[in-house]
């Protein structure tokens, strides 16, 4: 079983003869990504509230729950890879306060917040839960919109406003390895509406991104990540949901599996 979903993974690991381990040493990375074309989420004092009103740790024990298959991670890069730093960390620590304080300064005047609920997915059903919540407590007139994955990923290519079936949030996940620094990451490119779903464009990070591709050493280009991250939180890319793994369930005389981020179905037997 290619993923074991978090709530039966207690379950599996309890059948005879079945061993269920992960095999992916960077794991996946989770996101709650924010609309910046589409008011209020096109507002960055709304979106850094919003980062400011979550606590990663919630999102990661509601959907994951075993702290073995997950990380709290404040940084955009997964722990244990050569970019990961605590640049800019102190934006994504929870404060109320600080939120509050926030959404007042936005001018906020509880317009509804359209969050894309996918609630067929174990993993984004409860992340988007906990976000809806944590939300509230801050003063967010939250609207969850129930639909299943698919459909979310074809609702979310939508530019529209709210009040037109628009959206200002939905969550995702990267696998690790696909965000291991600033230029292989989808996401991260800023380039407005020619990138990804959210559409976020900053000069600066751009720049940030193709001073990274120039980086003469490793030092430097180390450097080059810390600011990078900084900005990304600076603007509010995305709600930064921590890092986590997927176990692999197989039969013990399976031999041959391999250690990757992604799933290889070769090098296998039988024994």
């Amino acid at each position: 079983w290619e993923q074991v979903t978090p709530d039966l993974v207690p379950i599996v690991q309890q059948a005879p003869g079945v061993k269920v381990e992960n095999l992916d040493p960077v794991g996946n990375m989770g996101w709650g990504r924010f609309n910046h074309l589409v008011a209020p989420s096109s507002n960055p004092l709304i979106r850094r509230a919003a980062m400011k009103a979550v606590n990663q740790e919630d999102y990661l024990r509601t959907a994951i729950g075993n702290p073995e298959l997950y990380r709290v991670n404040r940084s955009v890069f997964p722990v244990g890879t050569p970019y990961h730093t605590d640049a800019g960390a102190e934006m994504v620590t929870q404060n109320l306060n600080d939120a509050k304080a926030l959404l007042q300064e936005a001018g906020y005047k509880g317009e509804e917040f359209a969050i894309l609920h996918p609630t067929d997915h174990p993993v984004l059903n409860p992340f988007t839960l906990v976000t809806a919540e944590s939300l509230r407590r801050v003063g967010f007139n939250v609207k969850p919109v129930a639909m299943d994955w698919p459909t979310l990923g074809s609702r979310r290519t939508s530019r529209e406003p709210v009040s037109n079936s628009g959206w200002n949030m939905f969550h995702t996940w990267w696998i690790g390895g696909d965000v291991i620094n600033p230029l292989t990451g989808v996401g991260f490119a800023a380039v407005g509406e020619q990138g990804w779903p959210g559409w976020h464009k900053d000069e600066q990070i751009e720049k940030l991104r193709g001073d990274f591709a120039s980086a003469a050493t490793p030092e430097e280009a180390k450097k080059v990540a810390a600011e990078f991250q900084r900005r990304t939180y600076e603007i509010g890319s995305y709600i930064n949901c921590g890092q986590y793994f997927v176990p692999v369930g197989y039969r013990d005389n399976v031999k041959g599996m391999i250690r990757s981020p992604v799933q290889f179905f070769w090098n296998m037997e039988v024994a």
